[in-house]
């Protein structure tokens, strides 16, 4: 005997739940990477900023090439500031909140772009953020359907 029910597929479309009778929706693993990704960065910009607070001396020699004339106060709680609304773009990615994927696009664009700054002074590091800034972005551009 044959089903009637339309068969399984991904990306965010529609799914048959057989037993039930219900549609349920399967997520993209792209959103998922974007939603981790930016917990992950956020929780790092978040220690850096406490870094930065802290007065670490080493952190302090690093900084005086980068910022060119920038606080060194400033900049940590900057960052301390951006590292918690990328936890919470984070947060809201992951549970498909259309806000948060808008948050994390402007927070991912925006750490592109300051990362130009410092690709000099920590070549590996920046390309390796610039990369994941640029996949994060990929994922949420691409991927609105999965979003409320």
């Amino acid at each position: 005997m044959a089903s009637s029910s339309p068969p399984a597929s991904a990306g965010g479309h529609d799914l048959a739940d057989e037993g039930a009778g219900r549609r349920t929706r399967a997520h993209s693993g792209w959103v998922t990477f974007a939603g981790v990704i930016a917990l992950v960065v956020g929780g790092y910009n978040a220690l850096s900023g406490i870094a930065a607070l802290s007065d670490d001396d080493t952190l302090a020699a690093q900084a005086t090439d980068v910022l060119y004339g920038i606080d060194l106060t400033a900049w940590g709680w900057c960052w301390l500031i951006i590292g918690a609304v990328q936890v919470v773009a984070g947060v809201l990615v992951l549970q498909r909140n259309e806000w948060g994927r808008w948050l994390a696009i402007s927070i991912a664009a925006t750490s592109a772009m300051i990362t130009i700054f410092v690709i000099f002074v920590f070549p590996l590091w920046a390309i390796a953020v610039l990369a994941l800034d640029c996949l994060v972005l990929y994922a949420l551009l691409t991927r609105e359907e999965d979003f409320d």
